[in-house]
């Protein structure tokens, strides 16, 4: 991926060239090895790129582009290009080249601010309208590749990452505590903050423009449809065309020769994308081979699916590049990571994430596959059951429930799936007065962890209820409220642009065929049964990979397997083992008022005897927020320091040291976090 950067200043003052340094080096882990900068008046833009990304099949050969009174700079992998020219040819308008740089431009040339509707790929760009002093900056619906921008005195900045930003000499540093705390629930907030008071989140699906000096403004280019409309093809039609439609979508995005890594479970999803890709490449005879890569787990281990996998790979005539789950330790070194994140937010999994990039890099490949999205689009939760509640379905709704497995009188657990779906956020909250004080837990809601300082809460009105993250549409079903939900959600995006960044250490592009936009709009006119049948689960996927995978893998499970909790459990019990004093005698969080100590230990003690699993991700995600202040704390002391020690200089010696400390050469440059 690309480090992108960009500045356009009301007063025609462009950033010199030490500032424009500085902040294109704190991006140096999306690329370092060729930059370019293009200066015009008060406009700068700039972008830096690993050399790997100048092959076919990524961003490309070029760096900026200008067409006329257009420029450009992409972070971009486009698919489906032939289809795209032909949309542009249609409005008579014909690329200047074949890069992802040129098409998009030329799409904007095509349909202006609609331009990334029409886009097919995973993309971040910014686009300068020199004759209409237009700025338009856009992110693909997964968002895998990240925006932020600020407002700074009348210079709007636009970049691939915070710290960027914060190198502007205009940029202040202050914390937005009110995101830091929404941090450890695993909440990201729709609207556009982050953990700096002073820059803004431009979120997945969504497009930033600015015309003249006015301020900028945010407009939704993708929104997920509703599910489960029906359609009139019949289930075995639809098998079919979900074949050729995830071949097509794999095909895609293939490496465009040499190797493609699958990071391969045994779970439905990676096998179809690892299935569907090995029969493209023998079809077309592309110059490409698949090769999966997957985590061995233990016998007996919830997360072992390794003799499924082996039996894919056999199948296919591959082999597995194999990683031992014993060598990858979920918490490894979280201070030394956490200084270098720009936010305290952290993937709950990224050291997974790293050994597997690591041995896709070892079978000399950048691009892996992964099976995202499977869940999404072909399993049902238990959600359904608010659905045959809501309708009055009861014969539907008793068999389903026993074809769920759940216990006979187990009325909590119907309850909660069944009625607490669809009840108002008044009778939420009213069950307060029968449950000594604690609400109903709401639906696709988030509330903040126990042990968030209750005065800050109320201070920065963050009330239990507040956290709606998706609302139902008119007429729409529960089902497909909850199925939006997934590809609506700010956290999803957010974690898939971590994994991404993960990845990127090793020179790895990941990418997920089943997020491609034709399969979605697809799967979201098949009916609930496609999905779901008694104890059958993603039937529609299954009966799509008919003689592409075993029979023995295409057979109903009778439990769930690849689970990794137990992993995830152990290794957070391992970390919380000591008292959260001990681990932190000054804890950060507790120095700014964010957490209440003692309520955190009665979680964490909860946690260590009983292993209660809702408790996993904001008890991480604490830790992580813990280390990512104290390392802000000690990298901010030592800029003091060093501030403080230059002005020292120069009142002895009154010699300047700002032309040593801004130097031009990137070579001579250190970025803060490296």
């Amino acid at each position: 991926m690309t480090a992108i950067l960009a500045m356009f200043a009301n007063d025609g003052q462009t950033a010199d060239e030490a500032v424009v340094t500085r902040m294109l080096g704190r991006m140096g882990s999306r690329g370092g090895a060729r930059a370019s900068v293009w200066r015009e008046g008060g406009v700068v833009i700039a972008i830096s790129r690993h050399e790997w990304e100048f092959g076919p099949g990524f961003s490309g050969p070029v760096l900026i582009v200008q067409d006329g009174d257009h420029v450009i700079a992409a972070d971009a992998s486009l698919y489906y290009r032939d289809d795209l020219r032909r949309k542009l040819a249609a409005k008579g308008v014909r690329p200047k080249g074949q890069t992802p740089s040129h098409l998009i431009l030329a799409a904007y040339q095509a349909f202006g601010e609609k331009c990334p509707e029409i886009l097919e790929g995973d993309f971040s760009f910014v686009i300068w309208d020199r004759k209409n002093r237009r700025v338009i900056a856009a992110r693909d619906f997964m968002g895998r590749r990240p925006i932020f921008f600020a407002d700074l005195s009348g210079t709007v900045v636009i970049a691939s990452a915070i710290g960027a930003i914060l190198e502007h000499p205009r940029c202040s540093r202050t914390l937005n505590l009110s995101s830091i705390a929404e941090t450890m629930a695993g909440y990201v907030s729709p609207s556009e903050a982050t953990c700096y008071q002073s820059i803004s989140r431009l979120h997945a699906g969504h497009t930033l423009l600015r015309d003249g000096r006015s301020q900028p403004h945010i407009l939704v280019h993708w929104q997920a449809p509703n599910f489960y409309t029906g359609s009139p093809l019949s289930f075995d039609d639809a098998a079919d065309q979900l074949r050729k439609l995830l071949s097509a979508a794999v095909s895609e995005r293939l490496a465009h020769t040499g190797n493609s890594a699958v990071w391969m479970s045994g779970g439905r999803d990676s096998t179809a994308i690892f299935a569907a890709g090995s029969q493209a490449v023998r079809d077309s005879g592309l110059a490409c081979n698949l090769r999966p890569v997957s985590i061995s787990y233990p016998v007996g281990h919830s997360g072992r699916e390794d003799e499924t996998i082996q039996a894919v790979a056999t199948h296919w005539r591959s082999s597995v590049q194999w990683l031992s789950i014993s060598d990858i330790p979920l918490l490894d070194n979280p201070h030394e990571r956490a200084a270098r994140r720009d936010e305290p937010f952290a993937h709950a999994f990224e050291s997974v994430h790293r050994a597997l990039a690591s041995a896709t890099s070892a079978i000399d490949t950048h691009v892996a596959l992964d099976g995202l999205g499977g869940d999404q689009l072909f399993l049902l939760s238990p959600i359904h059951l608010a659905d045959l509640f809501r309708n009055g379905n009861w014969l539907s709704l008793a068999r389903q429930w026993k074809a769920d497995n759940f216990k006979k009188h187990d009325l909590s657990t119907f309850f909660r799936w069944a009625v607490q779906p669809v009840l108002p956020t008044s009778v939420l909250v009213g069950a307060r007065r029968f449950r000594h004080g604690r609400p109903l837990e709401a639906w696709l809601r988030r509330c903040l962890p126990e042990w968030i300082n209750p005065s800050f809460a109320r201070q920065y009105g963050r009330p239990e209820y507040a956290r709606l993250l998706t609302g139902r549409r008119r007429g729409e079903a529960v089902s497909s409220t909850e199925s939006r939900w997934y590809f609506t959600d700010p956290f999803f995006t957010r974690v898939f642009s971590l994994g991404a960044e993960c990845a990127l250490e090793h020179g790895v592009e990941v990418r997920s065929p089943l997020y491609d936009q034709r399969i979605i709009e697809f799967a979201a006119t098949r009916p609930v049964s496609d999905h779901l049948a008694g104890t059958e689960r993603k039937r529609l996927l299954r009966h799509a990979m008919r003689g592409l995978l075993p029979p023995d893998v295409l057979a109903p499970r009778d439990r769930r397997t690849g689970s990794a909790q137990d992993y995830s459990g152990n290794s957070v019990r391992q970390a919380l083992a000591a008292p959260f004093n001990v681990q932190f005698p000054s804890s950060a969080l507790e120095n700014v008022g964010l957490i209440d100590v003692p309520a955190f230990e009665r979680a964490r003690m909860k946690f260590v005897r009983y292993g209660s699993p809702t408790l996993i991700l904001p008890l991480l995600l604490t830790l992580h927020t813990e280390h990512w202040l104290r390392a802000r704390e000690m990298r901010e002391n030592g800029m003091r320091d060093s501030r403080q020690h230059n002005r020292e200089l120069i009142s002895t010696t009154g010699c300047s040291t700002s032309a040593r400390v801004t130097s031009n050469s990137p070579e001579e440059f250190v970025p803060p976090f490296i």
